[in-house]
């Protein structure tokens, strides 16, 4: 399919994010590198880090024209498709820009294993983390998680994370994490919840600002630098929300400043993901950046 007559997103064309600098529309799979290799010029790769086992072309199929079902029997940590192939350290990594998705999926409901569940994922990581390369921050932005927290049915969460490694006193090694965790168990008031529909799942990320976005309608937004607190908004209300909580004593158990500022410094992987049990359709995915 051409590309040279797609829409720009409003809130992308406001940022100035008018190229599209990665697009895939699923009429068939030839995008998909399934040899393993990580050999260049592929929209997606099927080779996973983390010494997890290679994706295989069994694990899609084409539902519908130009809608490829992700239906894997192994998930962990929620990578399926990503930009980027460790194996041949080759693909595309993004600064900055909008990112989108048409995404639908089935449901589990309360049947469903929490223990054992991966929910579906649209997300970004840091390239050094994914290409497994010691690191002290990494950066992960969510635009998308589908988490069953309630009786089965699953909450929209947009989350940004900062991972941090460090020694504690007896040198052993310790990660820690700051999170907005918007719409999640973080903000137990800010709720939304999924169904089994098409739906536009979107992220706009520019320096010092990651916004949300379900079917064009903004639902938070996180601002951050390097040597303050970072603050999170929920819709277009400018009041900020309250600090959360950090699990870690070292950061005295609340969100260390200049959290979140690591995503300036770190290129990352797009990455689409989930499991068997809860499948994932997906008809397009986007990403758009600056000429």
């Amino acid at each position: 399919m051409s590309f040279k007559n797609v829409p720009i997103p409003a809130a992308a064309e406001a940022a100035g994010f008018t190229k599209l600098a990665l697009a895939d529309d699923f009429d068939d799979l030839s995008n998909i590198d399934f040899s393993g290799e990580g050999k260049p010029g592929y929209v997606w790769y099927a080779d996973r880090p983390m010494n997890m086992p290679n994706m295989t072309e069994s694990d899609f199929k084409i539902v519908e024209e130009s809608v490829v079902r992700m239906q894997p029997e192994m998930c962990s940590p929620l990578i399926g498709l990503s930009s980027y192939s460790k194996k041949g350290d080759t693909g595309y990594t993004m600064q900055y820009g909008y990112l989108e998705a048409r995404i639908r999926v089935k449901i589990p409901g309360k049947e469903y294993n929490r223990k054992t569940h991966c929910w579906p994922a649209f997300w970004t990581l840091g390239l050094e983390n994914f290409m497994g390369r010691p690191f002290e921050r990494c950066g992960e932005l969510d635009v998308i998680e589908m988490v069953a927290i309630h009786e089965g049915q699953p909450i929209y969460t947009g989350t940004l994370h900062d991972w941090h490694r460090y020694k504690d006193e007896e040198g052993k090694t310790k990660t820690a994490y700051a999170s907005n965790l918007v719409n999640s168990t973080g903000y137990n008031d800010y709720f939304d919840y999924i169904d089994e529909e098409w739906h536009t799942y979107a992220a706009l990320w520019e320096p010092g600002h990651v916004a949300w976005y379900w079917d064009n309608k903004l639902m938070h937004s996180a601002r951050y630098n390097e040597w303050d607190l970072p603050q999170y908004f929920y819709r277009d209300d400018p009041t900020p929300l309250p600090r959360l909580e950090h699990r870690d004593p070292k950061f005295e158990k609340r969100t260390w400043k200049g959290a979140h500022s690591i995503m300036e410094h770190d290129p990352e992987v797009v990455i689409l993901g989930c499991r068997g049990a809860w499948p994932m359709d997906i008809d397009w995915v986007r990403v758009w950046e600056k000429e």
